[in-house]
């Protein structure tokens, strides 16, 4: 006797027999409104598993190294965007730092 006729023998038997009397009040499941804790759960698994399907769009597009770091094309494009021009350099400022450099080394200790 295999193990499938045995359950079927043991399914056919407890429908012959019925419940018994301290299984006759199943409990039912009752669906409840959700609580704010659960919905800030699957708030924040959909948007764990938003982030993690941009992720690995992001890794498949070409990326660019600015500063040291790997971006997209879009997050180039944007900080170039970003970038304010800078003011010509005054000679006579740069001169001046590069006095205060001069004069800090010369105070040092060794």
């Amino acid at each position: 006797m295999s193990f499938s006729d045995h359950l079927d023998n043991f399914i056919k038997q407890r429908e012959q027999q019925g419940q018994p009397a301290g299984q006759a009040y199943k409990r039912k499941h009752v669906v409840q409104d959700p609580t704010n804790q659960s919905l800030a759960r699957e708030a924040l698994a959909k948007a764990q598993e938003e982030a993690s399907e941009q992720a690995t769009m992001d890794t498949k597009l070409p990326h660019q190294r600015i500063n040291g770091r790997c971006v997209t094309q879009t997050e180039a494009h944007a900080l170039h965007q970003l970038e304010t021009s800078s003011p010509p350099a005054n000679p006579a400022r740069v001169e001046y730092i590069n006095q205060l450099r001069k004069s800090l080394k010369l105070k040092k200790r060794s």
